[in-house]
């Protein structure tokens, strides 16, 4: 969805127009994609604080989980693919001081954001004549604010605040009550923290509540028919958001809970190597084929990054996993 959605900012449209956007204004496919997958993250990653109870291990694990990849893909894009399309020769490319900025500046993946210092977010010649000049890797944003994320969770759980469902239920009012009250207290609940940022800790929290409501939720198909009759109503309002991801929310559950899904076991976990390596894909093919218009242009990119997040999860990201739970393993007390 992400790259699908990025397809109609990165190549040319064609004449047509993302249809997400055509049914719900100032959303695309894009940020339909971030919300559930922060939504899902919620359920999961309070999941595994629980099931673990270990501040230790859901640190070690979590970190295995993102920056393993995330940083192996940093540094491709900045050595490999870099010199193959900057505008400079490959030598001057790489004996200029551009690319290590761009690696010294980015490996923390905080730099997207008001409080930290300017930096490098580019690299010098590579994609300067794309429609979206100069942007290296604009899926990495989230990263940071999924690190936020875990640690609401870790400091939520060391306080025992995962204990039970009512102590759940009772923080998740309380985060809402001064999210309401001082909204800048809250980073990452609504878009007073980072310009046009998708609220993505409230969808977290979101998934939170349905982790600690999940003996409650009664998932019927019939119950999403007065969702989606709300979501319509408020189509266009200011208030669409809010019924559209309940809406959304709700549907991905019932998908979720089904079935012929769950008899579906894939051998890994390609979604985190497919989406951030999506975008350099994209435009990188943009820069060999720039008169590629923005629906067949994903025949080629997302093959490709199935292909790059088969590679990253085989080659990166379950070593980075399996050597996590081995340590966090031998450290446990006898």
């Amino acid at each position: 969805m992400v790259i699908f959605g990025h397809s109609f900012y990165l190549f040319p449209t064609g004449g047509f127009v993302e249809p997400v956007t055509q049914l719900v204004k100032r959303n695309f496919s894009g940020t339909l994609a971030v919300g559930i997958f922060f939504f899902i993250s919620g359920i999961l990653i309070t999941q595994s604080y629980v099931q673990t109870k270990s501040a230790l291990r859901f640190t070690l694990m979590r970190v295995a989980r993102i920056y393993p990849g995330a940083l192996f893909c940093l540094f491709a894009v900045t050595l490999i693919l870099g010199p193959l399309v900057t505008t400079l020769s490959p030598s001057a490319y790489l004996t200029s001081a551009g690319p290590y900025c761009y690696l010294r500046d980015n490996w923390s993946f905080t730099n997207f954001f008001w409080f930290w210092p300017p930096g490098c977010y580019s690299l010098p010649g590579v994609f300067e004549k794309n429609i979206y000049a100069g942007a290296i890797n604009g899926s990495l944003w989230t990263i940071f604010p999924e690190l936020a994320c875990y640690f609401y969770i870790l400091v939520l759980g060391m306080l025992g605040g995962l204990n039970t469902r009512n102590r759940i239920i009772l923080i998740v009012i309380a985060l809402l009550t001064i999210h309401a009250i001082a909204p800048k207290l809250v980073p990452y609940f609504s878009q007073d923290s980072y310009s046009d940022t998708l609220k993505v800790a409230l969808f977290f929290l979101a998934g939170v509540l349905a982790f600690a409501l999940r003996d409650w939720l009664t998932l019927r198909w019939i119950y999403l028919v007065p969702l989606v009759f709300e979501t319509v109503m408020f189509r266009g309002s200011i208030y669409q958001e809010y019924p559209l991801f309940l809406t959304i929310f709700y549907f991905v559950l019932l998908i979720g809970s089904s079935k012929w899904l769950r008899a579906v076991k894939l051998p890994g976990d390609y979604s985190f190597g497919v989406y951030i390596y999506g975008w350099p894909i994209q435009q990188a093919v943009a820069h060999f084929w720039p008169s590629l218009t923005s629906y067949p242009s994903n025949l080629i990119c997302i093959p490709l990054a199935v292909l790059a997040g088969y590679a990253s999860w085989n080659l990166i990201e379950r070593p980075a996993l399996t050597a996590a739970r081995r340590f966090t393993a031998k450290s446990k007390p006898s």
